[in-house]
C-alpha cells in the first residue's frame, strides 16, 4: 500500500511539474488574413520534458516580445489582428521549426507540443483561406549573422539568388518549389520583384529603414555573410497541398531589430506598415 501510495504521489508531482500543453504552444485567433509563428522564443525548461540531445538548442532571443509588438502595430493600423502560435517551451526542450523527429527526439511530451503547433497552424490557414481565400504566413526568427539584415526566407538556397531577374523569372522548378508559389500567381509582379523589387517585403523594408536580403540593394548573400532561406515550418505550411496562404521566414538580426524595446518598436511599426503596401501591392486587397 504504502509502495501504491509513493507511486501515486510521484506521478501526481512530474504532473504537477509540467504545464499544460496550452501553456507549451500558445494560440490565439485572430481576423486578419495573416498568421504568425514564433518557433523559438519561449523560454520554459519544464524537469521532465528531456533535453533535446543534437540539434540546435539556443532560443532566438526576444522574438517573443518583438512578435507581440508586431501583433499591437497591426491592430492599431488595420483594426485587426494576426493568428498567432507561440511556442513557449525553450528551444532546447522543442525546436517547432524542424520534423517531429529533431524538434522533439522521442520526448513524449515535446512531441505533444509539436502536434499542437503544426495542427493550430494548420487550423489557421484553413481559417485564413476560408474567410479571405488568400493569406500570408510569417515565421518569426532571430539570427546573429556578421551582415545585420533582416533576412527573408522563401525557400529559395542562396546560390539561387544569384540568378539574373530573366533567368529566375523563366525557373518554373524554383518558382514552383518556393513558399510563395501561390503569391506568385496573384502578383501582377514578376517572380523576381516579388522576392527582391521595390514592392518585395525587403525592398518596403528598406524603405523604411531597415536593410534586407534578399532585397532592391542585396539580391544575394555574400560569401562568408551567411543566409537563411526557410526551413520546416514555411515548407509544412506555405501554399501548402495547393492551398493559397503564403509563407515567409523573417530572420530578425539582433542590432537594430532585437537588441532593444524601442527598436523592437520601431521594426514593428515598419512590418506593419511594409504589410499593408505588400497586400494591396501582390494579392490586390486592402490589408483588413
Amino acid at each position: 500500500m504504502r509502495t501504491l501510495f509513493f507511486h501515486l504521489f510521484v506521478a501526481a508531482t512530474l504532473h504537477a511539474q509540467t504545464p499544460a500543453l496550452e501553456q507549451l504552444i500558445e494560440v490565439r485567433s485572430g481576423t486578419l488574413p495573416i498568421i504568425l509563428t514564433v518557433p523559438h522564443g519561449g523560454t520554459l525548461k519544464p524537469e521532465n520534458v528531456l533535453a533535446r540531445r543534437y540539434g540546435v538548442t539556443g532560443m532566438d532571443a526576444n522574438t517573443a516580445p518583438l512578435s507581440e509588438m508586431i501583433i499591437e502595430e497591426l491592430e492599431s493600423l488595420y483594426g485587426g489582428k494576426p493568428h498567432a502560435i507561440f511556442a513557449r517551451l525553450h528551444r532546447s526542450r522543442l525546436d517547432p521549426n524542424r520534423d517531429i523527429k529533431e524538434a522533439a527526439q522521442g520526448e513524449p511530451t515535446a512531441e505533444a507540443a509539436w502536434h499542437r503547433f503544426h495542427e493550430s497552424a494548420h487550423k489557421a490557414c484553413e481559417t485564413v483561406m476560408k474567410k479571405h481565400g488568400y493569406g500570408l504566413l510569417l515565421d518569426i526568427h532571430g539570427h546573429r549573422h556578421i551582415d545585420q539584415r533582416v533576412e527573408l526566407g522563401y525557400l529559395i538556397k542562396g546560390e539561387q539568388l544569384k540568378a539574373t531577374d530573366t533567368e529566375m523569372n523563366a525557373d518554373a522548378v524554383l518558382i514552383a518549389s518556393t513558399s510563395i508559389r501561390d503569391l506568385d500567381k496573384r502578383s501582377p509582379q514578376s517572380f523576381a520583384e516579388l522576392v527582391r523589387g521595390p514592392q518585395s517585403l525587403g525592398g518596403l523594408l528598406e524603405f523604411r529603414g531597415f536593410r534586407c536580403l534578399p532585397s532592391p540593394t542585396k539580391s544575394f548573400p555574400g560569401v562568408l555573410a551567411g543566409y537563411f532561406s526557410g526551413a520546416y515550418d514555411i515548407t509544412a505550411h506555405g501554399s501548402r497541398d495547393g492551398g493559397t496562404v503564403s509563407a515567409i521566414q523573417v530572420e530578425c538580426p539582433w542590432n537594430n531589430v532585437r537588441d532593444r524595446p524601442e527598436n523592437q518598436r520601431r521594426f514593428a511599426k515598419a512590418l506593419a506598415e511594409s504589410l499593408g503596401v505588400y497586400f494591396e501591392a501582390h494579392f490586390g486587397q486592402k490589408l483588413k
